[in-house]
């Protein structure tokens, strides 16, 4: 019997041209710990709306990661943190852009 891997589920493989996953090296496995798994403060709070099954997801993989605390503001944080960075140039061009379209 073959089992689906936790994210290769519905949710994940609504992404255009998802593949299913591979077991990765250990090396990427600590990078990943080392960008995603870092507990912190997530400070002050505002809620928002995702789907049932994804916060579902989310919160088995915080339980099973088993990271003293790690809660899933914090794993959210730092993938979205991450994300805002990696993707900066990108999002400052498109923030301009909007800038100019938009009237005052």
């Amino acid at each position: 019997m073959v089992h689906t891997k936790f994210c290769d589920l519905r949710t994940c493989n609504k992404m255009k041209g998802a593949e299913p996953t591979i077991t990765p090296d250990n090396k990427k496995v600590r990078a990943y710990s080392d960008n995603y798994l870092a507990p912190s403060n997530v400070g002050a709070r505002k809620g928002i709306f995702v789907p049932r099954e994804l916060v579902n997801k989310l919160s088995k993989l915080v339980s099973l990661y088993d990271v003293e605390g790690l809660t899933i503001g914090a794993y959210v944080t730092n993938i979205l943190v991450r994300h805002l960075v990696e993707n900066r140039d990108v999002i400052n061009e498109l923030s301009s852009l909007g800038e100019k379209t938009v009237e005052l």
